[in-house]
């Protein structure tokens, strides 16, 4: 698996620019998110290809519907994750075919076919996330578990603001 790093000079250059005046401030806190964010979702990426045969998206959609009550609609699918309708056809598809997911006729709404997790695909998504968790663990390391705290709830107040606007 290759190493995912960001470049250190980059980063160098980021904060002597803030630092200059030249970048607003605010962005010591938005790049730094967005570069973390692309080095754990290219590192889940080829972990979990190489792993489990398995895309990011693949994950996502198994980890909404266990842990939403492992059947849910396709619309409800698509509002949880980040992709497009024609996307989780794909998905879905690819899912379907290695019985990871089923589908079945929606008893309320006979036009709609619900997405079910399979047992086969519980037992994946489980030991891919619990895998995907200990992998990614190393990024936050340095922090005490109080720090660890912190952080968890500024980034839980930070999603909540993102949900209001």
């Amino acid at each position: 698996m290759k190493k995912n790093r960001v470049n250190s000079n980059l980063i160098s250059n980021f904060y002597d620019k803030v630092d200059a005046k030249e970048l607003p401030e605010i962005f010591l806190m938005t790049f730094p998110i967005a570069l973390i964010q692309k080095t754990i979702i290219s590192h889940s990426d080829s972990f979990l290809k190489e792993r489990f045969d398995l895309l990011n998206s693949e994950v996502d959609v198994l980890a909404s519907l266990y842990t939403n009550g492992k059947v849910l609609s396709p619309t409800q699918l698509y509002d949880m994750t980040i992709f497009s309708s024609g996307g989780m056809t794909k998905v879905l598809k690819r899912l379907q075919e290695r019985d990871l997911v089923s589908r079945k006729e929606d008893q309320t709404d006979k036009r709609c076919m619900l997405v079910c997790l399979t047992k086969s695909g519980e037992e994946l998504v489980v030991k891919a996330l619990n895998d995907i968790s200990k992998e990614c663990s190393k990024y936050f390391e340095a922090f005490s578990e109080d720090e660890m705290k912190i952080f968890s709830t500024l980034l839980k107040k930070i999603l909540l603001i993102i949900n209001k606007v």
